[in-house]
Order: structure tokens, then C-alpha cells, then sequence
């Protein structure tokens, strides 16, 4: 493309976004002539979407890539939107058909040219949208997705892209975002109703409480909103004013000036059995560890010196941000390594280790784990379990062992890219092999907590014979396989997981031959 012709291309493009929404279907009447609509065109796709991306991908991902396979596969996702239009490469050039003719070639970009790959992708979808009414109509976030749709899935099951609207919401979860701190629920009936109120939010401290009917946001009644809409209403920059509308138990509606701050969703709960604190996180955002540190103060505060221990519950978790799995394994664990990665790109080779206290100053803790608990899950209890600070009891828990950088794309996509592995202090990878409870209560036909106990009461474990799968497993199937049957990850009944936990923190004695038993020689020193 010509320099003036691509300066004209942007003097279009900003005069389209200039124009107000109803010149957009502006008419022109003569006459005894129908009027005619005049529509904009479609939004361009942005070159450097492609470049920021793809440059990323050369850059951070685990292994070298190449383009020639990567660059192809995403621009034959084109053909899940218009099944005509087919991309093929032969030798050194690149053609484009649609409904079988030559539409377009150009000569292909060197394998790992990654910002030669995106101009060559940009102008084989602008070609192909101008031959392709179906391509034409579809928008540029649609055509994103399916170019790293194809490109990804050449990496790995954990490196993806995702659009603008489910970017923005994951963002949301990890990182908070501009809102007044309540939950809602939608009946059939059209009544929204106040779930849940954040400790501490604007919400709370403007008086309301669950049950609460919310009428309206703005003035605008909610029974005209869809739970997007009254999500997008309730969220907006942290400082500004909006005004809820609430009713409870039938009484007079109040209106409710609220002022916007920055709302980070609770993943962690917490409660006390007798003298056992119990703790559950649900995911890993930017405020668990210390949400984890406040629960496990309450909990001391409560319980006083009677405090027999506490059970870590990340049954379920599913991970979430490195940085806060780090810190929750340091809030208990007074020295050594925490975790260490290893990648391609240096700055993701690194080393975490703890620093010198331990909020519970020592007294026992059981993490329960099963097959959904992963990624930051599994790097919290592979530590205190590896430095002989918890036992981990349940099941296998699912064996992602991978990092992810988050790249943010131009147009406010997110690029997730596996850059590194994670390895235990023991020096085992968790990528596939996961977490081995100490005491497994997933095997067939087991649903006595007694007998579950009785292999560690009468030293039947095999943590030679775990830690001898461990060191093979990475290149070992056979071994592999071995070391995940020895306690399956299958689904089995979740009070098992706690009456097992409550009879190792009653018996001191029992809990340290567990403790004792999961410390094994490391695999390899990294």
C-alpha cells in the first residue's frame, strides 16, 4: 500500500469514527424516488493488533516458533467464518482464493519474521473481505479471534486469546475494578435482588445488605436491564457517582448516591470447627494473600490459645496470579524455596524463596487439594508440602504446571502465552504429574477416615516409590501413569477430604509421621 493511500485509509478511518450515529443512516429524498440508507463501512483490522501479538508469541513463548506453520494456521481460520475463502502456501508464496478463484498472492514473510507475519495477515483479510461479503460484514474482534484461535493452538492448551468483553471481565476478577461491592441476583419475574454486599465496599457502608431490592441505577429501572447491562451500569472509574435505587421488605424505596472505588472480588471464606480454623480460596487475584493473612489473624483472635491448627482448602481452585501463590506459601513457611520457573526468554527464569516468619508460628496445617485444584493451587501446596510445612490430603490435583504472561493487545484483547515451568522445591515439574496427597482419599472403596489413616499408622506410604515415579515422569509414560493412578483425581465425597484432616490435627504424633513422610530427597537441584 502506497504511503498516500495508506494516509487517506486513516483520514477515512477517523472521519468514520467522527461522524455521529445518525449520519450514519442519513437519506437523501427527491421527489417520487424511495429514500435510500447510506451505511459505513465496515471497521478496518488494525496491522498492529497482528504485530503486537505475534511479536510476543517470537519473544516470551517456551519454545522457538515458526511462523511459516503458526502464520498459516491463523489465516486458515478465516474459513470458520466463510467456508469459501481458503489461504494455501506453496514454496515461498502465499494465494488467497475465494469460492475456489485466485483472489490474491504475495510472496511469504521469512519463518521467523513474526512482524513480517502480521502485515502479510493484515493485507490477506483486507483482500479477503473486499472478495468475501460474509468476511466483510463480520468485525475486526471476530476476525482476531479466529486468527489466534488458529495460531494458538499450535502452542499448547494453555496459551489463548481472548476478546475485548471477556478480557475485560477476566481482568475484573484479577485485578478488581471500579464498582460499589455488590453481587445480584435476577428472578424469572423480573425482581433483581442484592446476593451479596462486599465487606468495607460503598455498598456496605451506605447500609445495604442482602435480600435488598434493587429498583433501579441511575433512575433507570433494572427490570429493563439485562445482568450485562446492570453489570456494565454498576461498574465504571474509580471517584464517580452513581445513584442505587433499593426497597426492603416492602418498605419505601430509598435512593442511595454511591461513589465508585476499586472492588477486588473475596476469594477467600472462612470458618472455626472447635479449635481447627478452616480456610477456603477460590481462586488467586490481586488482594488473596492478604485477604488469607486477615482471615488467618481472625481466626487466631478467635480461637485464642486453644488453636489446634488449620486446613487449607483449594479443592476447586483453579488458579490464578504466581505473585499471590508465592506470597500465600510464604505467609506459613519460615525458609527455603518456595518455587522456581524455567523458560526461554531470561525474565522468566526465576527463583522465589521464603522469608523468615510463619503466621501460624508452626502449629499444624492440612491443605486439601483434588483434580480441579490447579496452576497457583498446586504451587501453594507442592511447597508446604515439599518443605514439610502442611500435608496435603484428597486426591491428585490436575498437573498444570506452566506459567502464563498476559499480554494486552492494542485493541484491548488479551494474549495469553506459556513462557515458563514450574519445578517444586523438591525439583519435580508439576506439568502433568500435579500434587500427590500425602493421604489419598480417592481410591475405589475408601470412605472410612479411620482407614484411610491406617497405611500411615502402621508406615505402609511409599514415598521412595513416589519419589522415584517423580524423577522419571517427565519423560517416562510408564511412570507417569504409575504416579497418577497411585491416587486418582476422580470426583469422591468432599466431608471425606475434612473428617481426615480434623483426626490428623487431633493427633499430633500422627500428623508429624505425615509431615515426615512427604519430605523426600529432591529430584534435581535447580
Amino acid at each position: 500500500m502506497s504511503n498516500m493511500a495508506r494516509r487517506l485509509s486513516r483520514s477515512l478511518r477517523h472521519l468514520a469514527f467522527q461522524l455521529p450515529a445518525a449520519a450514519l443512516f442519513a437519506t437523501t429524498a427527491f421527489a417520487g424516488q424511495p429514500q435510500v440508507a447510506i451505511t459505513a463501512p465496515p471497521p478496518p483490522v488494525t496491522e498492529q493488533v497482528f504485530t503486537v501479538g505475534f511479536g510476543k508469541i517470537a519473544e516470551v513463548y517456551l519454545d522457538p516458533v515458526s511462523f511459516d506453520r503458526l502464520g498459516m494456521d491463523g489465516l486458515k481460520g478465516l474459513s470458520t467464518i466463510d467456508p469459501s475463502v481458503t489461504v494455501e502456501q506453496t514454496g515461498n508464496t502465499v494465494r488467497l482464493y475465494v469460492s475456489g478463484a485466485l483472489a490474491a498472492e504475495y510472496g511469504a514473510a521469512a519463518d521467523r519474521d513474526a512482524a513480517g507475519w502480521a502485515v502479510l495477515t493484515t493485507r490477506i483479510i483486507d483482500r479477503a473481505r473486499s472478495h468475501s461479503p460474509i468476511l466483510a460484514k463480520a468485525t475486526p474482534e471476530r476476525l482476531y479471534q479466529v486468527v489466534f484461535d488458529g495460531v494458538t493452538a499450535d502452542l499448547d492448551g494453555y496459551s489463548r486469546y481472548t476478546g475485548v468483553q471477556r478480557a475485560s471481565n477476566e481482568r475484573a476478577q484479577r485485578e478488581g475494578y471500579g464498582g460499589v461491592g455488590i453481587s445480584l441476583d435476577s428472578a424469572a419475574n423480573g425482581r433483581v435482588t442484592v446476593h451479596d454486599v462486599m465487606p468495607h465496599s460503598p455498598a456496605e457502608r451506605a447500609g445495604i445488605v442482602g435480600g435488598d431490592l434493587l429498583l433501579a441505577i441511575d433512575g433507570d429501572l433494572t427490570t429493563r436491564m439485562t445482568a450485562a447491562d446492570m453489570r456494565e451500569r454498576l461498574r465504571g472509574p474509580t471517584g464517580t457517582l452513581l445513584t442505587l435505587t433499593v426497597a426492603r421488605d416492602g418498605g419505601a424505596p430509598r435512593r442511595l448516591p454511591l461513589r465508585r472505588e476499586r472492588v477486588v472480588p473475596n476469594t477467600v471464606t472462612y470458618s472455626l470447627s472447635g479449635d481447627v480454623g478452616i480456610v477456603k480460596l477460590d481462586r488467586f487475584n490481586a488482594t488473596t494473600a492478604s485477604s488469607l493473612r486477615s482471615a488467618v489473624t481472625s481466626i487466631r483472635q478467635a480461637a485464642g490459645p486453644t488453636l489446634q491448627g488449620m486446613v487449607l482448602d483449594l479443592r476447586g481452585n483453579p488458579g490464578g496470579l504466581l505473585d499471590q501463590a508465592v506470597a500465600v506459601a510464604d505467609l506459613f513457611i519460615r525458609r527455603g524455596r518456595i518455587i522456581s520457573t524455567e523458560g526461554r526468554n531470561p525474565e522468566s527464569r526465576q527463583r522465589f524463596d521464603a522469608n523468615p516468619d510463619d503466621l501460624l508460628d508452626g502449629l499444624p496445617l492440612v491443605v486439601l487439594v483434588d483434580g480441579r485444584s490447579a496452576s497457583s493451587a498446586e504451587v501453594v501446596a507442592s511447597a508446604l508440602q515439599d518443605s514439610g510445612r502442611a500435608v496435603v490430603v484428597g486426591a491428585s490435583s490436575y498437573g498444570k504446571g506452566s506459567v502464563q504472561t498476559v499480554n494486552r493487545l492494542p485493541n484491548d484483547g488479551e494474549l495469553f502465552l506459556t513462557w515458563s515451568r514450574i519445578y517444586t522445591p523438591a525439583g519435580y515439574t508439576l506439568h502433568r504429574q500435579g500434587v500427590q496427597p500425602t493421604v489419598c482419599t480417592s481410591r475405589a472403596g475408601q470412605t472410612d477416615p479411620e482407614a484411610l489413616l491406617s497405611d500411615l499408622r502402621e508406615g505402609r506410604l511409599r514415598p521412595a516409590q513416589i519419589a522415584s515415579w517423580r524423577s522419571k515422569a517427565a519423560d517416562d509414560e510408564h511412570a507417569l501413569n504409575a504416579l497418577r493412578e497411585a491416587c486418582p483425581w476422580k470426583e469422591h465425597e468432599p466431608e471425606l477430604d475434612l473428617q481426615v484432616a480434623m483426626r490428623l490435627l487431633a493427633e499430633p504424633a500422627l500428623y508429624q509421621r505425615a509431615v515426615a513422610s512427604a519430605v523426600v530427597n529432591t529430584v534435581a537441584e535447580r
